[in-house]
């Protein structure tokens, strides 16, 4: 069977299923399975479930926004009223109480600050729970042998210092799931490291083969402390020997053992890996990618400063146009998974579906 491919919609080239930018023009690619602009079966007009949905997030919505506004202004006028006060009465008291009184407005600021926010993050859950059971999940299920979501949760530490991915100190995540996509078993989360500033998403794929050795890829900054630095060598065609020499000027490649370099890194897996755009609705114009191959599992760091399946204020009045955005995000996850199929040997034995 030949592949899927799809033409592009600003000058016609034949594109790859799973291509993410056509490269004759460079524009974003749009596979013709699920258009920017076409709803998702079932959300082309509102209906009473998506205004009864409505109804209960705009509350939600409003409660979280204010909460969060009012801590930062009385946190603001906290610290502001301190130093108005020294500033009037600076020459009748003692410095001491000058600096008594703006350190206590500062951390009265601060705990005020703590406390809506802190409410404002309740209302978050709140509405996160909500969408999550009522939208999301049910279009996880419809896309995926979906066995678990879980809106709150995320990877555990153990899962995030086996990705070997360096230069943070603490992370918390959200939309957890794990399920099986054309025979392949994975587990996804939105994820956020500090101070290394990743916000993105985070996948790992379970491998049909153990792997002779750890294979990392990656163009973050820190990229991790084991293996040697390999170089790209694949004897090709002359465009191979291109997105050869682009893919060893973007990426670093860390690894033990060479000739794994040459089974994984094909020409079409790196132009897939060039190719990797922001998910829809991220502000990100580039994304970083840190790739671990070790044992039985290969995971998938993609910087895109973005959450999935968020809700934006927009589209609490517009639950069709939030349907429609979480498919082609949810479509977005199908085809980095479909790149990581074009490795042979990797998934073996998968029941294709």
């Amino acid at each position: 069977m030949g592949e899927t491919t799809f033409s592009c919609r600003h000058c016609g080239a034949l594109l790859k299923a799973w291509a993410f930018r056509c490269y004759s023009c460079g524009s974003a690619a749009k596979s013709s399975a699920t258009p920017a602009n076409t709803p998702v079966a079932g959300t082309t007009a509102p209906n009473s479930g998506d205004a009864a949905l409505s109804k209960k997030l705009r509350p939600l919505k409003v409660r979280r926004r204010s909460f969060w506004l009012l801590g930062s202004a009385l946190s603001f006028l906290a610290a502001l009223a301190a130093s108005l006060f020294v500033y009037f009465h600076g020459l009748t008291i003692h410095r001491a109480v000058a600096f008594s009184v703006i350190l206590g407005g500062s951390c009265i600021g601060m705990i005020l600050n703590t406390a809506f926010t802190r409410k404002s993050k309740e209302y978050g859950k709140e509405e996160k729970a909500l969408v999550g059971a009522q939208v999301v999940e049910s279009l996880l299920a419809g896309n995926f042998e979906l066995i678990e979501y879980a809106p709150q949760k995320s990877f555990s530490m153990e899962q995030l210092l086996a990705s070997q991915l360096r230069g943070w100190s603490s992370f918390e995540g959200n939309d957890f799931f794990r399920g099986t996509y054309k025979g392949v078993s994975f587990a996804f989360s939105d994820v956020q490291l500090a101070p290394l500033f990743f916000k993105g998403q985070w996948l790992i794929l379970d491998l049909h083969r153990e792997m002779p050795a750890p294979l990392m890829i990656s163009e973050l900054e820190d990229r991790g402390s084991f293996g040697k630095k390999a170089r790209v060598q694949i004897e090709e065609p002359p465009k191979a020997h291109i997105a050869q020499a682009q893919f060893s000027n973007t990426f670093t490649i860390l690894t033990d053992t060479s000739d794994l370099v040459s089974q994984v890194l094909t020409p079409d897996f790196m132009e897939f890996l060039l190719g990797i755009g922001p998910p829809p609705a991220s502000s990100a114009s580039h994304t970083g990618k840190h790739l671990l191959f070790e044992g039985k599992q290969v995971h998938i760091f993609i910087y895109s400063d973005h959450d999935l399946f968020e809700l934006a204020g927009s589209e609490v009045q517009n639950i069709p146009a939030f349907l429609e955005r979480v498919q082609r995000e949810i479509d977005f996850i199908k085809r980095v998974i479909d790149g990581f199929l074009l490795i042979e040997g990797l998934f073996e034995g998968r029941e294709s579906k």
